[in-house]
């Protein structure tokens, strides 16, 4: 039988992701599980940095997971709004299909939630999708929430 005791829910704030949270919501309390809830945030390009310097460039990534961090709580209000689940969140600077298979090994998740978004056929073809990489790429069970 299947054992869930954490569930990874990457995030980007979306309709969907909140979609994908209140699922796994549902099964974190069907199994008494804990929720990861992720964002990963794409480092910025070395361009950027050039132009910052490093105590610019730090000072953005600390108000980027501060707003996060702000993000976070609202999303945790709006969906978890009445629900007893234990939820830890955690902010990554990085690829998000990256960050999502490197969380699933250091924090021993079961499982993954993950929102699927509708992209234009262009996108799909040359850059791929998050969801797209996650679910061939992971070791553990990915469920694919569609949002219809």
């Amino acid at each position: 039988m299947l054992s869930v005791k954490k569930i990874l829910v990457p995030s980007d704030f979306s309709k969907s992701s909140d979609v994908a949270l209140e699922k796994a919501v549902d099964l974190a309390e069907k199994f008494d599980a804990k929720i990861v809830l992720l964002h990963a945030i794409p480092e910025e390009s070395s361009i950027v940095h050039s132009y910052l310097g490093d105590k610019s460039s730090k000072e953005l990534k600390k108000r980027l997971v501060n707003d996060t961090e702000e993000l976070f709580k609202k999303q945790i209000e709006k969906v978890l709004s009445g629900r007893n689940v234990e939820v830890e969140t955690v902010v990554k600077f990085g690829e998000p299909y990256y960050e999502i298979l490197r969380l699933e090994k250091e924090a021993d998740i079961d499982l993954i939630v993950i929102a699927s978004h509708t992209k234009s056929f262009f996108e799909d073809v040359f850059f791929g999708s998050t969801t797209e990489k996650v679910v061939r790429r992971s070791k553990k069970s990915v469920f694919v929430v569609r949002q219809i």
